[in-house]
């Protein structure tokens, strides 16, 4: 199968009145493949969200040992009691397995159908009943394809508008039809759940009757970024190192530095513009050439960039500034491969400037980025010349 990555989004909505949502889910990344889980814990609010808690938590710890699917299930099914008032399970649960290769295992337990949208509608899923630990659940084997979008749901979101709006509820055909009309297969992760939330709060009239989320799962292909900063050691080197930039197909290409700006425009044969705009004052403005998907002032904007990256490592988001700090951090994070090609030519007179500025030299934050980026789960290479 053709190399493929994941990206993986969640958006909830609690109760109406509740401060907590009863649902809980969660996302493991092994050598092996990628772990979904989702639970929704009987009724809502903090009780409902202790019991979600605890299934997920515990189906987790399992999946961290290398425990089989069937035995989490199996242990999650003896663990939790059943409702004596409802005989309802105290929480519902829903596991999906991706494999390296692209095959997934799903269980399902009393959690709405698993939805996979391939080639702009929903393809069906070949599903057995199974029993496990005395509970009815569901399992499907299937393979999936550069394109696809799943979406997991709890039930509070095919419910939405039941009795209402809908009479059965907005249902897994109702957000089918969602899901189609306004073409969400093109629009990141993050926004589908966002997109799916607001049609389900908008069916409960904006006070929802039970805890809601969603899921979404893209199949893509994998993203690969080539940073190009600094000059050669020797001077004879350029075009080769030029032509080893340029080669990487498929890729977004950053040049990174005004030196190293100018031997890229000069080996393609290609007018560098300059831009004489300031988008942050602390940040020297962007360059642009032909061919190359983003050029930036050097140091000043690598260090910066750094800053930035260490920020979303510890839970802050990414603002959507457009200086070069700011762009280059994106190009990065959109990236799930990343080549530094650093030059090993050293400019004497910035020793001094950066010494002053305690900024790190430019081979100590290309290091120290792709630290930061090897944290935040990317594949960095960096080759000296």
């Amino acid at each position: 199968m053709i190399p493929f990555k994941l990206d993986v989004a969640s958006s909830s909505l609690s109760k109406h009145h509740e401060e907590v949502c009863g649902d809980t889910h969660c996302v493991i990344h092994s050598p092996e493949g990628t772990t979904i889980i989702l639970s929704d814990g009987l009724g809502s609010g903090i009780k409902a969200s202790i019991l979600s808690i605890l299934t997920t938590r515990i189906a987790a710890g399992l999946l961290k040992r290398k425990v089989s699917l069937e035995q989490v299930f199996e242990t999650i099914a003896e663990t939790l009691p059943i409702c004596k008032t409802r005989q309802l399970a105290y929480s519902t649960l829903s596991i999906l397995h991706i494999s390296q290769s692209g095959a997934a295992h799903l269980i399902e337990y009393d959690n709405p159908e698993l939805m996979l949208i391939r080639d702009g509608g929903v393809y069906p899923l070949e599903r057995h009943q199974r029993m496990i630990a005395s509970k009815l659940t569901q399992e499907s084997f299937f393979q999936v394809q550069i394109g696809d979008i799943l979406l997991m749901m709890s039930d509070g979101a095919v419910n939405a508008g039941v009795g209402g709006i809908y009479r059965l509820g907005l249902g897994n055909k109702g957000i089918a039809e969602y899901f189609s009309k306004y073409r969400l297969w093109s629009h990141p992760v993050m926004e589908i759940t966002h997109q799916l939330l607001n049609l389900v709060d908008a069916c409960y009239l904006c006070e929802p009757g039970d805890d809601a989320t969603v899921i979404a799962v893209s199949v893509r292909e994998p993203r690969k970024a080539v940073v190009f900063t600094g000059p050669p050691l020797s001077a004879a080197d350029d075009r080769t190192v030029c032509h080893r930039f340029m080669r990487e197909k498929a890729a977004v290409r950053v040049v990174c530095g005004g030196a190293t700006g100018n031997l890229i425009a000069r080996e393609l044969n290609k007018p560098i513009k300059t831009s004489l705009v300031y988008e942050d004052p602390s940040v020297p403005p962007t360059a642009s050439i032909e061919g190359i998907d983003l050029v930036t002032e050097g140091i000043l904007t690598l260090n910066k960039c750094l800053e930035r990256l260490n920020a979303v490592a510890h839970g802050g988001k990414l603002t959507s500034g457009q200086d070069g700090a700011t762009l280059l951090a994106q190009k990065l994070l959109d990236a799930d491969e990343i080549l530094f090609l650093t030059g090993a030519a050293i400019n004497p007179a910035h020793e001094q400037f950066m010494q002053s500025l305690q900024l790190l030299t430019r081979s100590e934050v290309v290091m120290a980025i792709s630290q930061v980026l090897t944290g935040l789960g990317k594949e960095v290479t960096i080759e000296t010349c």
